[in-house]
């Protein structure tokens, strides 16, 4: 869930709200992988890290926009695409200037969370929530300390 380019280094800030993260979740990721590169060519599939092995999450980016990128995650264990207690389907992720002032108007607005504030590794944090006719989304704050102020 970052802006970054090959290097690692984050580019220009994006404005809030740009979308910066997909998520699909996947009983069997690399099989879903092998779709999604058939369907999509210009999904950039990439190791994640040791920590993350590809039976678990499978990375992706974009040649163009520059920005946004994904994951196709392993649904935990004994779970099946409609057991899903935040509901199914893609998440869309979106770049926002703080998770706080975010969750408060969601609230102020009719949606609700359903996924308190997680860290991103050192990247950043996120939530999901939503929206008053139950559409799911998330919200990315990005640790601009820690990942470089971006333009």
């Amino acid at each position: 869930m970052s802006a970054e380019d090959s290097k690692g280094s984050l580019q220009a800030r994006p404005p809030r709200g740009a979308p910066c993260w997909i998520e699909i979740m996947s009983v069997d990721p690399p099989k879903l992988k092998e779709f999604y590169a058939a369907l999509f060519p210009a999904w950039k599939f990439k190791p994640v890290s040791k920590d993350y092995p590809e039976e678990r999450v499978v990375m992706y980016e974009f040649e163009e926009p520059k920005g946004i990128s994904g994951g196709i995650l392993k649904l935990p264990e004994g779970r099946t695409r409609t057991e899903q207690p935040m509901g199914v389907g893609m998440t869309v992720y979106y770049f926002v200037d703080s998770l706080d002032e975010t969750e408060k108007k969601v609230h102020e607005l009719g949606g609700s969370t359903v996924l308190e504030k997680m860290a991103e590794r050192q990247n950043g944090w996120f939530m999901n929530f939503k929206d008053p006719e139950g559409n799911r989304f998330g919200a990315f704050e990005v640790n601009w300390e820690n990942c470089g102020k971006g333009a």
